[in-house]
């Protein structure tokens, strides 16, 4: 039995962790996974503190991921306006994205909303179209290392739930 709960959380997990790329939050995933295990177990292998922990980190997450685009975008020469036009393209263009197309356009919302807003951003203050795009492409890099965060959080948090229930 231990082996089949084994490959299912596994395999969860993995999925988990992909699925980030698509705009599908793999920690919420996990804390689902982590709460209704605790609940159908009695909270015996995971206790309520631990999954009070996991919803928590699972936030942070998301905080970490919104923010990440716009502080990179600051790190790469952007505005305080650019770096917050940002973080709002980015947010707007994963609404829109994921509307339009179904899985991917999440991805492909959170990348343009959040270069075009720090370039338009930086246009507007009247940079060159190199400056503004390289503040951009900070954007753009700081919402991938933000998705790759969330994916190796996921895989952590999910190798934590396999050893919790083992």
């Amino acid at each position: 039995m231990n082996i089949l709960i084994i490959i299912a959380l596994s395999l969860l997990t993995l999925i988990s962790g992909l699925i980030t790329w698509l705009g599908i939050s793999g920690p919420v995933i996990l804390g689902v996974v982590t709460l209704l295990w605790g609940y159908f177990t009695h909270f015996e292998s995971v206790s309520v503190g631990q999954v009070i922990v996991v919803w928590v980190v699972a936030g942070g997450l998301e905080l970490v991921e919104f923010f990440l685009g716009g502080l990179a975008a600051r790190n790469y020469g952007a505005s305080s306006r650019s770096m917050w036009l940002a973080i709002l393209g980015g947010i707007l263009g994963t609404i829109i994205g994921a509307g339009l197309f179904v899985f991917i356009g999440a991805l492909v919302g959170l990348l343009a909303g959040s270069y075009l807003g720090a370039y338009i951003g930086e246009l507007s203050l009247g940079r060159s179209e190199t400056e503004a795009a390289h503040a951009a492409m900070g954007a753009l890099l700081g919402n991938v290392a933000g998705k790759t965060l969330k994916m190796v959080a996921t895989f952590v948090m999910g190798i934590w739930l396999i050893q919790q229930v083992v």
